[in-house]
């Protein structure tokens, strides 16, 4: 008697480049999957075909899930998840993405810290008005980073900062020791940790006991000579406190790549306060050829019915 064989689990993709998710995936396991997928918002529910495995941006994710389908697992392509944690409907197992985007944090933080402490703006700005500028640059060796977040996002951009010759905070909900972090402070040390910190980092979760975390008493604590850096979820910094800060040179400057609202409004004071960068939520990119390597081992994980790799906690929220 032939042998039966189970056909492979169809799955469903809700994202804006799924085409290319869809390529990676028959690639990767076969064309014999079965792969429907939906491009734009308006799409998510019609083509969707009752598939129990779906992969997808959670903003796209969040349209099909709102409607409670038979959704078994869910691989999320971004690294936070908020639009579905804010969503009722939980019977399901979530998936986050781990060890993919530490490098781009990394080098983005980094990238800004050096351009901070070398001068390239005012350099820039120098040459332009065709100045001779000699003003001496500052180092980063022996200064402190501190670091809001110590997953493997916050462990990836410690562990390039240390090679600079940078000293190494780090925070988190429970102040339990991380590696490479020389120390890690929690909730009620939060302004110890601050007033150490030539250049902070904010990698946090979008969750309730990070809003306004950096707010106008966590602003007045930094060093006057502190660089901001948010690269995580928005809601961590009050942004009219910021822009105050900012403007009375209470910080030397702030970075910020991620805000309470995007794309970043026109009418926010945030454009033109004093030393202020702004970029468009590019400091880590989701790419599906990253994306679907995790996907493949959690795929072949649920086709085994093991357990799951990076498994979202719906009351944490990450």
């Amino acid at each position: 008697m032939a042998k039966l064989t189970m056909a492979p689990p169809p799955i469903y993709i809700a994202s804006y480049n799924a085409t290319r998710y869809q390529e990676l995936i028959w690639e990767s396991l076969g064309s014999g999957v079965d792969i429907g997928f939906a491009t734009a918002e308006e799409d998510v529910i019609a083509n969707y075909s009752g598939e129990a495995i779906v992969l997808g941006s959670p903003d796209l994710l969040a349209t099909l899930l709102a409607t409670e389908p038979p959704v078994q697992w869910a691989q999320s392509t971004w690294a936070g998840v908020t639009p579905l944690i804010k969503l009722p409907f939980r019977g399901y197992t979530l998936t986050g993405v781990k060890d993919v985007f530490g490098a781009q944090m990394g080098e983005y933080v980094l990238g800004y810290v050096l351009a901070h402490e070398l001068k390239i703006a005012a350099r820039q700005q120098a040459q332009a008005e065709k100045r001779w500028d000699q003003s001496s640059s500052s180092r980063v060796e022996g200064k402190t980073l501190g670091v809001m977040g110590t997953g493997s996002i916050g462990n990836q951009v410690g562990l390039m900062a240390r090679q600079l010759g940078l000293r190494i905070l780090g925070f988190n909900s429970s102040g339990k020791p991380v590696e490479p972090f020389e120390r890690v402070y929690a909730n009620e040390s939060l302004a110890t940790f601050l007033r150490q910190c030539d250049y902070l980092v904010g990698i946090l979760p979008d969750i309730s006991a990070t809003t306004n975390l950096i707010d106008v008493s966590a602003l007045q604590t930094m060093k006057s000579t502190a660089l901001l850096i948010n690269v995580g979820r928005g809601n961590l910094i009050d942004e009219q406190a910021l822009c105050k800060a900012l403007d009375a040179g209470e910080i030397a400057g702030a970075v910020l790549d991620v805000f309470k609202q995007e794309p970043l409004p026109e009418e926010s004071p945030l454009w033109s306060a004093t030393n202020c960068t702004i970029t468009g939520h590019v400091a880590a990119v989701s790419r599906p050829e990253d994306i679907v390597e995790l996907f493949k081992e959690n795929y072949r994980l649920y086709q085994n019915n093991e357990p799951l790799n990076h498994v979202v906690d719906f009351d944490k929220g990450y």
